[in-house]
């Protein structure tokens, strides 16, 4: 095995090729089945090392979150900035390092008829609470990946198809390639992109799968109604519903049962008049309209990797309106306190909310 391989394979994989060897690599996984089989065995290999590397930023993530809720020290934090720097800088190293070492025991070690069909597993991407981050795909596509999200691809990405498996939420931004289309895939639908700019949020804990289009053009097949395409013109929302499991019924139940299902199974189309508000999360701004405080808790626990408990049922249903940049969890709560009957605890990584029945709302200024 030639080391220029090795490192070409490994620019690939670490979104640092320039787009003529992304041509390169292309035309080279075209040329044979063993070019294929020798690609897939190094990013296995790359994407056990990445994980090394993925587990102990998670870990970095939360302890940093749990600092975030006690520190308000300029100082500290640029001091905690910079050894995560450093953190960072050695776990890429240390990758780096584990796949040279790994895959030249590997190459001598496996077998020519290795199979290579691990496609799902070796393209995973798993960004845990409380962080984000910017990915490169081989064709040039780049993607937004939020937090507690999970991403997928083939070893095979661009060569003969172009998908991708998401969970979570994520911002894409899709090269136009006319002769090889582009797939979001999520657990209830597909969304058929033709070199275009879109957020899509599918955590499988919330009620739909929305598709928020930025510019471009793309269409929506339910997984349920394949023959049926929704197009989706830009600034413009579609939510579709998960079903709900089946409940038994009596008779005089299933007429109204049955036209809530029909309604459920049908798109929810709204024009986003700001698109800020459904993409600020990837330029570390947090922006709610009109947002139920039961949803609203449920970003702020996967921005900041803590937990956010009720004691009063009712408040979820109060809606809070705010823009702001991204700021630690106790003034975010702080601020919403000022402008909403609540109150809140804080322990650790675990907050509790509470109905503020003494509430005066702040006059404006």
């Amino acid at each position: 095995m030639e080391i220029e391989t090795l490192i070409f394979i490994l620019r690939y994989l670490t979104g640092e090729a320039s787009e003529q060897e992304i041509v390169r690599m292309q035309e080279w996984l075209k040329a044979s089945k063993e070019n294929r089989q020798l690609f897939a065995r190094h990013k296995k290999t790359w994407i056990g090392g990445r994980a090394f590397a993925v587990y102990d930023m998670g870990k970095i993530a939360q302890d940093r979150k749990i600092v975030d809720l006690k520190i308000n020290n300029a100082e500290l934090h640029e001091r905690l900035d910079k050894a995560n720097r450093r953190i960072r800088v050695f776990a890429y190293a240390a990758s780096i390092a584990l796949l040279v070492g790994i895959t030249s025991i590997l190459y001598i070690t496996q077998h020519e008829n290795t199979p290579t069909q691990q496609f799902h597993a070796g393209g995973d991407i798993e960004v845990p609470y409380g962080s984000k981050s910017l990915i490169t795909l081989p064709d040039g596509s780049t993607v937004w990946v939020n937090a507690g999200s999970k991403i997928s691809y083939p070893a095979d990405f661009g060569v003969t198809s172009r998908n991708v498996y998401l969970t979570g939420e994520a911002y894409f931004n899709v090269v136009k390639k006319e002769d090889i289309p582009f797939f979001v895939n999520t657990d209830i639908l597909k969304i058929k992109v033709y070199g275009t700019a879109f957020n899509v949020k599918a955590y499988k804990d919330d009620e739909g799968v929305e598709t928020m289009l930025d510019h471009g053009a793309i269409t929506i097949i339910r997984n349920d109604a394949p023959g049926q395409e929704i197009s989706v013109e830009p600034h413009r929302k579609i939510t579709i519903r998960r079903e709900k499991p089946n409940l038994p019924v009596s008779s005089s139940q299933a007429s109204s049962t049955t036209v809530s299902a029909i309604q459920a199974k049908m798109p929810e189309i709204e024009e986003v008049k700001r698109i800020e508000a459904v993409t600020a999360w990837k330029d570390n701004r947090l922006v709610f309209e009109e947002e139920p405080l039961g949803s609203l808790a449920k970003q702020l626990e996967r921005r900041y990797n803590v937990q956010i408990h009720f004691n009063s049922e009712k408040i979820k249903s109060i809606r809070y309106t705010a823009a702001i940049k991204e700021i630690p969890i106790d003034q975010v709560l702080e601020a919403i306190s000022l402008s909403a009957p609540i109150s809140y605890r804080i322990k650790g990584t675990e907050i509790i909310l509470m109905e503020n029945k003494a509430f005066k709302k702040q006059p404006v200024k």
